[in-house]
């Protein structure tokens, strides 16, 4: 969900017994309060912590509906533009793909007031609308992912869902245009197939689109938690009966509203040994009036979200070493390499600027030896500046360190990291810009592999 260049295997790593990466204290397998369901088997539960009340009506709508083997979630906000075609999709691929599925469309609704809810209750499928809690401050300046109040959303599907019988809970955007009916359906038959547990989206994507993700978030998600995922904030998503009665009576966690819902939900399926898979979709075509495109912002968000579940959830992650791919559904995309214009000049400036006007910020948060390799870049040559992976690794070490020990206001710490990333970013590009994209993807992968590398430097310093 986090985009930005501003300026088929079987069962096997991933799959249920696979313990393949050190998790020291970790935790055995799926911990369910009761016995260990099969994948994709609801399991009844009267103590649920985490579901929330729908309301009478929502109450009575589910009540008449009746079992139903699929939910589809809908999180709207002011998308009556866009929700009509995402609506049609879900059906069609329910209806050509999921043969015998008896479905329903849960739309979750932040408050939209652009007649959202007529544009989804057009379609076949029965729709119930939910309406959810909102915070202001994510209202005024909405989050990366569109939604106001996902985390409330999510709360309020994840107990429909159950309280559906569903045996497969679907997540789509109702932004995302590009969506295709076939998509239902590689997110949904591995849960329905009993294979997996929480499916996650893969777009087909340029080299240079989405490089927060490929820079930084892939790269942290691969280090904390040992899966290989290309895109961790995907928005379409599906998950087990299993996985969400396990998550709405999970008793470490405070609740849906804390931290970024999906983050924490696939660090808690990967940590207790739920299958985790990848699907790979197509395209990822956006058409929102809400999101946000300010970089800052979109670095803020995205980060702050990682950095608050580091912070929060350090049971998840510490003891974690290596790392291993996720079995995946449909064809995988090379990355796309066709000629595209890149201001690498406009980046290095930026890079430059943060040199000459953030440096009293960054000496709080970087140490002494990063601190000092950073300034020794040499951004004078626009053609040759390269920017070593270890050091990357270690800036956003810092920065993660920095918004733990609270060394300075963490909005003010994240969003100084933005020149910093257009430095590595205008890197990448001169180095991707003659490769292959086979050789791009070699590229990413060594990053990746540096945060890994350069972890006990982030857990030595941690506790």
């Amino acid at each position: 969900m986090a985009d930005a260049l501003d300026p088929n295997v079987g069962p096997g790593p991933g799959s249920p017994g696979d313990r393949r990466i050190d998790r020291t204290g970790g935790h055995d397998g799926p911990q369910t309060p009761t016995r260990s369901p099969a994948p994709g088997e609801a399991v009844v539960r009267l103590d649920m912590p985490h579901a929330v009340a729908l309301g009478e009506r929502v109450d009575a709508e589910l009540a008449t509906l009746g079992p139903r083997s699929v939910a589809i979630a809908l999180l709207t906000y002011n998308n009556a533009a866009t929700a009509k075609v995402v609506a049609e999709a879900v059906a069609a691929g329910v209806e050509r793909h999921l043969d015998g599925a008896t479905a329903v469309i849960l739309n979750a609704d932040a408050g939209s007031s652009d007649g959202t809810a007529h544009a989804v209750t057009s379609t076949a499928l029965p729709v119930v609308r939910i309406e959810h809690p909102t915070p202001l401050a994510e209202r005024l300046t909405v989050p990366f992912h569109g939604v106001p109040g996902r985390g409330d959303a999510l709360a309020a599907v994840f107990t429909a869902a159950h309280r559906l019988g569903a045996r497969a809970l679907v997540i789509v955007e109702a932004d995302v245009v590009s969506i295709r009916d076939e998509w239902i359906a590689r997110l949904a038959q591995p849960v329905l197939a009993g294979k997996a547990d929480l499916v996650n989206g893969a777009y087909a994507r340029h080299r240079y689109e989405g490089t927060i993700t490929n820079l930084i978030v892939a790269p942290l998600i691969r280090m904390l938690y040992g899966r290989r995922l290309h895109q961790p904030f995907a928005g379409h998503q599906a998950y087990s009966a299993r996985l969400v009665e396990h998550i709405l009576v999970q008793p470490r966690w405070g609740g849906f509203r804390r931290d970024v819902t999906d983050l924490w939900m696939f660090g808690t399926a990967v940590a207790d040994g739920f299958a985790v898979w990848e699907a790979w979709l197509g395209p990822r075509v956006v058409r929102s009036t809400a999101r946000s495109n300010d970089l800052p912002t979109m670095v803020a968000q995205t980060l702050g979200a990682i950095f608050g579940v580091m912070h929060t959830h350090e049971d998840l992650w510490l003891a974690v070493r290596g790392s291993e791919p996720v079995p995946d559904v449909g064809t995988a995309a090379k990355l796309g390499v066709d000629p595209a214009r890149v201001d690498v000049a406009r980046m290095l400036d930026g890079f430059r600027l943060g040199v000459r006007d953030l440096l009293p910020i960054w000496e709080h948060v970087l140490a002494p030896d990063t601190l000092g390799d950073v300034l020794g870049l040499d951004a004078g040559d626009g053609t040759r500046f390269r920017f070593p992976n270890d050091l990357w690794a270690r800036v956003v070490y810092d920065f993660a360190l920095g918004f733990h020990y609270d060394v300075v206001h963490r909005d003010h710490l994240l969003r100084s990291l933005v020149p910093l990333y257009l430095g590595r970013t205008a890197a990448f590009v001169l180095e991707a810009e003659p490769r292959s994209a086979d050789a791009t993807e070699a590229l990413l992968d060594e990053v990746a592999v540096a945060f890994e590398r350069q972890k006990p430097y982030l857990a030595e310093r941690w506790r």
